[in-house]
């Protein structure tokens, strides 16, 4: 079949729609950010396509699914590259293992090495596991495998022969209640100069002692403690590269097997770009075998992809937790254009995202490479340049929620640039524009903050100033330093100087896995803000029980509501009656509303609960009313219709209100969070802020707010930052978005590229500035 054809979908918010979309073409399905784009490709073509392939091959008995559509035909097998599935924050997945290539090299070395040193003989061969720092036999014992590990530089701690033990727990900011736990422990050690303390009691003082199979409170339980809550340790508690394996992850045995002089370690660390040229070298000047010689070609073939990738600057040792979303996007789409399997349908979620304006085009090329070896990619973006390049684009909406869900236009870009329905449509033919109001901001004259001589990850030594009670954009390419100057050293930075008075919620957004190490002399100029807070891209719950009611603090509040209701007192409920994962729980599936069924280690599928039909409560539960709604009813609504439900509610009122004036009033109250894109979830935290009415200038930090954002939400999300810096706040916002950069009263830009060649200050000033400076990337796209 030429096309793909759908009667009748009806998931989430889609009214009944039929639909035909041709294949083998590069397709963009778009509309206002949550008007049910997401749920025809992913909830049906993604999830169709994938479950017919699975029972095909015997893999799945058939799960009826017609609540969803009428009929589903001509589709075929989906892949999805999906945004949420890419994160990763393992410490152990670095671009050589998620791309295969580091599994390639112990092939290699393990077939083709030479080994030297002592007791080693030349023409032994190694098994492969002896090159990977993730097998046991390969992993460097000392660190295992991570090739650094924390420590505290005690001759920063311990400045001269006088300073006592109390003085060195104090500099290290041990809470009061541990310092008195520490004064009863060490005695009178604990008013002596360290220097002069025992060896066992220094150790304990920094190591701890083993108790009951626990270690008991020390400085390296504290620096890890203050290090998981994202504070600046100015170097004291940093990552040293290992001492025994000088960062090459790998042990003896694997470090003396050479090939061209170089043992599979230092090849890892080599630029991508540089190890290309290395291997190339190999294969003229070793003897390899045919084998050999095959694998190291193919090796060659997956580094020239990733260098077309503009990736050449990465090492295979990158963890992946430390890449940007454009570095990623790239690196997932270089996999599939490697497997050269056609007769697919790809199914990608913003592959733009978190791309600067002149990197959109390689991207672009990619999916159109995908296209041209014979499969069908449907992309569901926001992003003007990819809908201009699309060849069939359907547009969603009109609106969002209950008032979207219809195909407002089907076809070519001429088309839908002269509907006069397509919001989408407006912003591009120029019908709609965005608001363009500026702050006067006087550079000399405003309080600023400044970050002193960072030096965090590739930022080369700079000094940067960002001045208050304004929007300062940080843009720049990808990797080209954005995050390390803000994420990395900025917030680690502001937590020190705000030390707990930081909110517990946002510490668990602090990923522990991901190494940082803040190197800068300081900051200036805090004493010009009352607070700030963090509104990151990490998602605001990880599993399926989280959702922006529990998330914004009314879910308790409105489980209280019904525990009040009378029969709820006669029956003698409580709160917990009314939860899903407490004793309001169907029995069957637990409060999930679906059973999983296991097709393999990661692969899974959700059937609905047949008992509780999805609405995850018990009978009980379900037999108490408020205005005639269950609290599964309550679940189901949207913001915009619990603000109607609870009108004489006050306290559940408020947040609600905030959430619907940033557009957000068709997400569901019962969502799971896991499914909110990074932008949704952004905006929820945002609300939550602004929500807790702080009082000063109150900093507000966001890393690319417009991911999942449609122009009209963009619109809606630049309104309310103004009204933020008009009631005396100050905003710093990463962002590749022009739209928002244009309306930034003063922009930094970092490049001039990603990676090592990044990391110095190429560009700063307001939009016109930018745009008239021939260093700034930028300033071409103002």
């Amino acid at each position: 079949m030429k096309e793909i054809r759908i009667k009748g979908a009806r998931i989430h918010n889609l009214k009944n729609i039929d639909i035909s979309l041709p294949k083998n073409k590069f397709i963009v399905a778009t509309g206002v950010s949550g008007s049910g784009k997401s749920s025809l490709v992913f909830d049906i073509i993604f999830e169709e396509g994938r479950k017919q392939y699975l029972q095909s091959l015997g893999m799945l008995s058939t799960i009826d699914d017609t609540y969803k559509f009428d009929y589903i035909e001509g589709i075929g097998p989906t892949i999805a590259v999906h945004q949420n599935t890419i994160r990763q924050s393992n410490p152990r997945s670095t671009v050589g293992t998620r791309t295969g290539i580091l599994h390639m090299l112990t092939l290699l070395y393990s077939g083709e090495g030479q080994a030297h040193g002592e007791g080693i003989n030349g023409d032994e061969h190694l098994d492969t596991s002896f090159f990977s720092y993730n097998s046991a036999s390969g992993m460097c014992v000392r660190c295992s495998g991570r090739g650094a590990y924390f420590e505290i530089d005690m001759e920063k701690l311990v400045m001269d022969n006088q300073i006592t033990l109390e003085a060195v727990f104090i500099k290290s900011k041990v809470t009061p209640g541990y310092m008195n736990v520490l004064k009863r422990r060490f005695k009178d050690y604990f008013y002596m100069p360290f220097t002069s303390l025992p060896e066992d009691v220094k150790n304990e003082a920094v190591y701890g002692r083993y108790e009951n199979g626990k270690s008991s409170y020390s400085l390296t339980k504290a620096f890890e403690s203050r290090y998981r809550k994202g504070e600046a340790l100015n170097d004291i508690y940093a990552m040293q590269t290992c001492c025994e394996c000088h960062g090459y992850r790998i042990g003896q045995e694997g470090r003396s097997v050479y090939i061209n002089g170089k043992h599979i370690g230092e090849l890892c660390l080599m630029p991508i770009s540089d190890m290309h040229s290395f291997l190339k070298e190999t294969i003229e000047v070793e003897k390899y075998t045919q084998f050999g010689k095959n694998l190291a070609q193919d090796i060659l073939i997956k580094l020239e992809h990733l260098i077309k990738a503009k990736l050449g600057y990465l090492t295979l040792y990158r963890e992946m937790a430390s890449l940007s979303g454009g570095e990623l996007q790239r690196l997932f789409l270089n996999a599939h254009l490697d497997t050269k399997m056609d007769s697919l349908i790809y199914v990608l979620d913003e592959p733009t995202a978190g791309l600067h304006a002149s990197e959109k085009e390689d991207i672009i090329a990619s999916i159109q490479q995908l296209k041209e070896i014979g499969n069908t990619v449907i992309v569901v973006e926001h992003d003007k340049s990819t809908i201009q390049k699309a060849e069939h684009i359907i547009d969603i909406g009109p609106m969002a929620g209950h008032l979207g869900g219809q195909i407002v236009y089907q076809g070519h870009l001429d088309g839908l640039i002269k509907s006069d329905e397509s919001i989408t449509g407006n912003y591009l033919s120029g019908k709609k524009n965005m608001p363009t109001r500026r702050h006067n901001v006087n550079i000399e004259e405003m309080p600023s903050l400044v970050i002193q001589h960072a030096k965090t990850n590739n930022l080369k030594d700079i000094t940067v100033t960002l001045p208050l009670h304004a929007i300062v954009g940080i843009a720049g390419k990808s990797g080209s330093g954005k995050s390390s100057l803000i994420s990395d050293t900025l917030l680690p930075l502001l937590r020190t100087h705000f030390k707990y008075s930081y909110k517990k919620d946002l510490i668990d957004d602090y990923s522990e896995e991901t190494v940082i190490k803040t190197v800068a002399d300081g900051l200036e100029g805090v004493e010009f803000i009352s607070g700030y807070a963090e509104i990151s891209q990490v998602p605001i719950g990880r599993n399926n029980n989280s959702n922006p009611a529990s998330y914004i603090g009314i879910w308790d509040k409105i489980r209280t509501l019904y525990a009040n209701q009378p029969e709820a007192i006669n029956k003698g409920f409580v709160d917990g009656h009314f939860s899903f994962n407490s004793k309001g729980a169907c029995s069957e599936c637990g409060g999930s509303g679906y059973e999983k069924i296991w097709l393999g280690r990661h692969l899974s599928i959700n059937k609905t609960c047949t008992k509780c039909h999805g609405r995850r409560f018990n009978q009980d539960a379900l037999s108490i009313k408020y205005k005639e709604r269950t609290i599964f009813d309550v679940l189901e609504m949207s913001i915009d219709q619990a603000i109607e439900f609870f009108d004489n509610q006050p306290s559940i009122l408020n947040t609600l209100k905030i959430l619907q004036q940033i557009g957000m009033g068709y997400i569901k109250l019962g969502q799971p969070t896991p499914t909110l894109s990074g932008g949704e979830s952004q905006r929820i935290k945002l609300a939550k802020e602004i929500g807790k009415k702080r009082k000063g200038n109150i900093l507000y930090i966001l890393d690319e707010p417009t991911t999942g954002l449609s122009q009209h939400d963009i619109a809606k999300l630049i309104e309310l930052l103004d009204q933020l810096v008009e009631k005396g706040n100050s905003i710093i916002v990463i962002e590749h978005d022009i739209d928002v950069l244009k309306v930034c009263d003063y922009l930094i830009e970092l490049g001039p590229v990603g990676g090592t060649q990044g990391g110095y200050v190429i560009a700063k000033g307001t939009p016109e500035i930018i745009k008239n400076n021939t260093n700034s990337i930028t300033g071409r796209y103002l």
